[in-house]
């Protein structure tokens, strides 16, 4: 934080004064400074899943589309159900275009000139079709931007996961390149000793070679979770990642899951689609029912003749129902039933994943425990004890060289557990809205 101050001479006033624009500098480099200091601690303030998924969310260009198309179809339900715009009418009726009074517009009493206002008047069912056709609509792209939220969210969730499980599996890895070093230097130890031959030295050296290359391989690795994680957010994708949320709770019952499968994301659409067939199934019936118009006409003649006013009604005749109306009916049923049959095909399909994501979200829950509490820890204590024996005398490498190859195989595939929980758990934790 800076100061300013004034320089002062006793006894003699004021000596010196900073100048107005020199002050407003230091003040400008000081919030500069300021702003980087904030940037920097943000840089390196981990991500955790739950604000990569926020700050994903607010970013993201599809759900802004979807936000769009929704906006523009609930826009769209006021005038479904409105009565069309009035019509204007002008002309001219009975022009003479024989005899001497050809193409005179006062001559002949029969010509007029019109103007007038026609309004239709649709069936009240019609319109009443209309507007449910138009709020299904809107209920449809309101589902899919639910549905496009929870994607995006189960997406990011993926993507981060996956980072966090190749960051973890590259950091267990490269704890055993100590224990790859102590077998090194046990091996040109016995070497010099004589206990041992020149093989044993070159395969130790061997194993710390291949350790290396797996290293190599896991950095790649997270090279790649990384450049993916960078898709959903590109501008904090190098933030360091936060601790893990807890990926054997949902939150929920996992049984209570498969019961309100109904409720899935990817089936939300259906209800709105159902809804909409069955609006149009009551429009096309209304087609059967005529509509109305009336029409009314102001008509200047001669001068010496009256001008007049006309009132006319109009009334459709839907009389060939069976050939037009019928068929269009027939129709729409058809697309209605199309419709739930695909939503029946849907349930069962997701279901089943659902139960799938299940299975695997529990087996894989129970195996990392097994790995996290057993197999990891004793296959650490199996490598501290083979090295323990060879380095005395009572082993041989080989058996250290296997115990250590197996503990690399175990931190592997533990982590590869723990990236299958993960993605299991996103699967089920955003599969459906959060009020269901």
């Amino acid at each position: 934080m800076f100061s300013y101050s004034i320089a002062r001479t006793p006894g003699c006033g004021v000596r010196h004064a900073r100048p107005t624009w020199v002050r407003l500098a230091v003040l400008a480099l000081s919030l500069g400074i300021a702003r980087l200091v904030f940037a920097s601690e943000a840089d390196i303030r981990p991500l955790s899943l739950e604000e990569a998924v926020r700050l994903a969310e607010a970013d993201s260009p599809a759900i802004e589309a979807r936000k769009a198309a929704v906006t523009s179809a609930e826009d769209a339900v006021a005038p479904a159900g409105a009565l069309p715009d009035p019509q204007l009418v002008a002309g001219i009726d009975n022009l003479p275009i024989t005899t001497g009074d050809s193409y005179s517009l006062t001559r002949d009493f029969m010509t007029m000139r019109k103007v007038g206002v026609m309004q239709t008047f649709p069936q009240g069912d019609k319109r009443r079709s209309r507007t449910e056709r138009a709020q299904a609509m809107a209920a449809r792209e309101r589902a899919l931007l639910t549905n496009e939220r929870l994607s995006i969210r189960e997406s990011v969730a993926r993507a981060w996961i996956a980072r966090a499980t190749a960051e973890r599996r590259l950091e267990l890895v490269r704890t055993l390149q100590p224990r790859a070093e102590a077998l090194l230097a046990a091996a040109t130890a016995a070497l010099s000793a004589g206990r041992s031959s020149a093989a044993d030295a070159i395969a130790a050296k061997s194993a710390q070679a291949v350790l290396a290359d797996r290293l190599n391989q896991l950095e790649r690795e997270v090279d790649d979770t990384r450049a993916d994680f960078t898709r959903w957010l590109p501008g904090v994708a190098e933030r360091p990642l936060g601790d893990a949320p807890d990926w054997l709770n949902l939150g929920v019952d996992p049984d209570a899951l498969i019961t309100h499968i109904a409720h899935h994301r990817e089936l939300l659409t259906y209800d709105a689609a159902e809804q909409a067939a069955q609006a149009e199934i009551a429009l096309a019936r209304a087609d059967k029912h005529p509509d109305w118009s009336v029409e009314l006409d102001y008509a200047q003649r001669g001068p010496r003749y009256s001008n007049m006013i006309s009132l006319e009604f109009r009334v459709d005749l839907p009389i060939f129902g069976t050939r037009r109306q019928d068929p269009l009916i027939a129709s729409k049923v058809a697309a209605a039933e199309q419709i739930s049959a695909e939503r029946d095909d849907a349930l069962r399909m997701h279901a089943a994943e659902l139960r799938k994501a299940l299975t695997a979200w529990r087996s894989a829950g129970q195996r990392v425990q097994r790995y996290e509490h057993d197999l990891i820890p004793l296959a650490d204590d199996r490598a501290d004890a083979a090295l323990a024996a060879y380095r005395g005398g009572r082993g041989d490498l080989q058996a250290s060289l296997t115990a250590l190859d197996d503990a690399i195989e175990q931190r592997v595939t533990y982590t590869e557990l723990q990236n299958t929980l993960g993605q299991a758990w996103a699967t089920l934790h955003f599969a459906f809205p959060e009020e269901h």
